[in-house]
């Protein structure tokens, strides 16, 4: 299985697949296909395939699932890997041969074609040309948006970033290749101005692709200039991935082994859809937001931060810099790479260790006491503990001084039926009434 014929099979008209597969009969409706869901009993069609950036994809609204063919299968089949599903979507191409058909070939439009005005380009022979000319004005314009030196120079000498001159203007082109080195397309950025464009087939940048299939943490990132914004913002950045887009177009198991993917995409309703997106494919996963801190994109942020105006420091921020500051010789560059001042890194660094000092000294000299809670969640459940055992005990409580109660009026029941038997006068309220007791005169002694 290699990764040319998952690219394949991703592009063929997954319309006329599930057609003729699956019985299923499509009406067209704008640029998106639909039908009735195959997972539901909806009478209403809820079920849409659409063609995004060379790839078929599908959305089933009835039951929430959505992606490419292999995941439909997947669903569809039972199956429970991703080499099942390639293998059956082959075998059936096989089989449905040679009446099956790709998009393009389709004259009626019901199975579609590749989208307008994607070309094919021989990216390679255009990479090979790319490369002859300088590289400088991209490296001057990669630090004008505020990517680190090292990292640039670093792009240049393994030729990922060539300069491409285009109807006299240049662009800065980045070479985006996929896991096996193969080089998949080229993503140009004017150098003047905010023109982009891509030659040949999206698909998600990394200088990185062993580290981010094992890393346990990633991000990901709208844009190449945003993955090195990332890069260049962060000491220690995570391995990341840019999508070239707001698409997820990448197979669900390349971040398998991941636990917590940090989503940086942009500031705005694509980047908010596609976070959506993240949270629905990797239910199973920690995801959450990167903080732009108020900034379109990380790249705005990264310009920010380069001009000056520094980054918003919670109580988070300053501790990572305050370890960052213990770590680091060069404390001019440190700040700089926060955007502050020294003067005030040293105020950061100084609120912090009195902050330590302070809640050292509260301590109390020696092991504390056995069972003392060490943790906020330990104390918590304390707490609660606690809690729990004062309603048993006021419970208990309740239920004894029913229970004198109880005793006391049998005892006062009992004392008024005692005392009716013996003919005395008795009142309801006070019980029997207690006989006036008459003492007797002793007669005194004649003298």
């Amino acid at each position: 299985m290699s990764n040319a014929s998952v690219e394949a099979l991703k592009q063929m008209s997954l319309v006329d697949f599930l057609s003729r597969q699956y019985g299923l009969e499509f009406q067209r409706c704008g640029t998106e296909y639909r039908c009735r869901s195959p997972f539901s009993t909806d009478t209403k069609p809820s079920f849409f395939v659409r063609l995004v950036q060379g790839h078929w994809l599908f959305k089933d609204f009835s039951s929430g699932e959505g992606g490419s063919v292999f995941d439909f299968v997947r669903l569809k089949e039972k199956l429970p890997s991703f080499a099942e599903a390639f293998a059956f979507v082959r075998s059936a191409v096989k089989s449905l041969a040679p009446s099956f058909h790709h998009a393009d070939q389709r004259a009626d439009g019901v199975a579609g074609a590749r989208a307008d005005g994607e070309a094919r380009h021989d990216v390679d022979s255009l990479y090979e040309r790319f490369r002859r000319n300088d590289p400088g004005v991209c490296r001057e314009y990669l630090l004008g948006r505020g990517i680190t030196a090292a990292l640039v120079d670093a792009l240049i000498a393994k030729g990922t970033v060539v300069h491409n001159r285009l109807g006299g203007s240049s662009y800065c082109c980045f070479a985006v290749r996929d896991q096996d080195g193969t080089l998949r397309c080229l993503d140009n950025h004017a150098i003047e101005g905010t023109k982009k464009f891509v030659l040949g087939s999206k698909a998600p940048f990394s200088c990185e692709w062993e580290a981010v299939t094992r890393a346990k943490a990633v991000f990901l990132t709208e844009g190449i200039l945003d993955y090195l914004s990332i890069k260049s913002l962060e000491l220690e950045p995570l391995p990341g991935l840019a999508l070239l887009g707001n698409q997820l177009n990448f197979e669900r198991e390349l971040l398998g082994n991941a636990e917590r993917i940090v989503s940086a995409m942009d500031n705005d309703t694509g980047g908010n859809s596609a976070f959506l997106d993240l949270v629905d494919r990797y239910g199973d996963k920690e995801v959450h937001a990167y903080d732009l801190e108020g900034h379109k994109d990380p790249n705005e942020l990264l310009v920010a931060v380069r001009s000056g105006k520094g980054r918003r420091l919670s109580a988070k921020r300053r501790l990572q810099l305050y370890r960052e500051f213990q770590r680091v010789e060069n404390k001019a560059e440190l700040a700089r790479h926060w955007g502050i001042d020294r003067s005030y890194l040293y105020e950061v660094v100084r609120d912090a260790e009195e902050t330590l000092l302070a809640s050292m000294e509260e301590r109390k000299v020696g092991r504390p006491p056995k069972g003392t809670p060490t943790t906020l969640a330990e104390a918590q459940e304390r707490i609660r503990e606690l809690e729990r055992q004062y309603e048993k005990e006021a419970t208990e409580r309740e239920r004894l001084y029913c229970r004198t109660e109880l005793m006391a009026i049998r005892l006062k029941w009992a004392e008024i039926d005692a005392a009716e038997a013996r003919g005395e006068k008795v009142n309801e309220e006070t019980g029997p009434e207690a006989k006036r007791q008459i003492k007797k005169k002793k007669n005194g002694r004649p003298s």
